[in-house]
């Protein structure tokens, strides 16, 4: 009877420990994502432009705050790696990161998607852009068949040109129209 109580005690020890890994992963991947974030905005705090009147210039505040920012989350990040290897699952770490990416790669699709969209957008127009961005989208979260090609097509047109005309003849307001078709 022991015996089967230790190895159950044993189990929810070695599911505990896992647990906080896993937390304390997700931990250290916000802590490099905000410190990253984090330099960036010190260093184009830095480049503001500098006044006659001011000492330090305008960025020199933001640009610290920053900074310490970026210091407590490098700070944050040493502590969660020790908690993970405190933990003792950093071995197959790696293998659950690889399951995690793979169960959520239509996310990261998407998301890489909309920053290739959100940089096409001033050279080729809001029209073709966003037509091209709703299409793949669509049929990345539909899948592929005769009834959902069409239904995209249909979707895409009227969300991109149908909103174009909407802008620019009820509210008077014109969309990009990119580079390629700035006549």
């Amino acid at each position: 009877m022991t015996n089967g109580a230790e190895k159950s005690a044993a189990a929810g020890a070695l599911a505990s420990a896992a647990s906080r890994a896993r937390t304390e992963f997700a931990r250290l991947v916000s802590y490099i994502v905000f410190g990253l974030g984090s330099v960036y905005l010190s260093v184009r705090a830095g480049e503001l432009p500098t006044s006659r009147w001011e000492p330090l210039g305008a960025g020199s505040f933001p640009q610290l705050v920053f900074g310490v920012l970026a210091v407590l989350c490098l700070i944050s990040a040493v502590r969660a790696v020790v908690d993970i290897r405190k933990a003792g699952q950093l071995d197959g770490l790696g293998e659950a990161l690889c399951g995690w990416v793979k169960t959520r790669r239509i996310s990261f699709a998407l998301f890489g998607l909309l920053v290739i969209y959100l940089g096409v957008l001033p050279y080729a127009g809001f029209s073709l852009a966003t037509f091209v961005f709703l299409l793949i989208t669509q049929l990345m979260i539909a899948g592929i068949s005769k009834k959902t090609v069409i239904q995209s097509l249909i979707a895409a047109l009227i969300f991109s040109v149908g909103l174009n005309l909407l802008f620019a003849e009820v509210f008077n307001v014109f969309l990009p129209r990119g580079i390629l078709f700035a006549g």
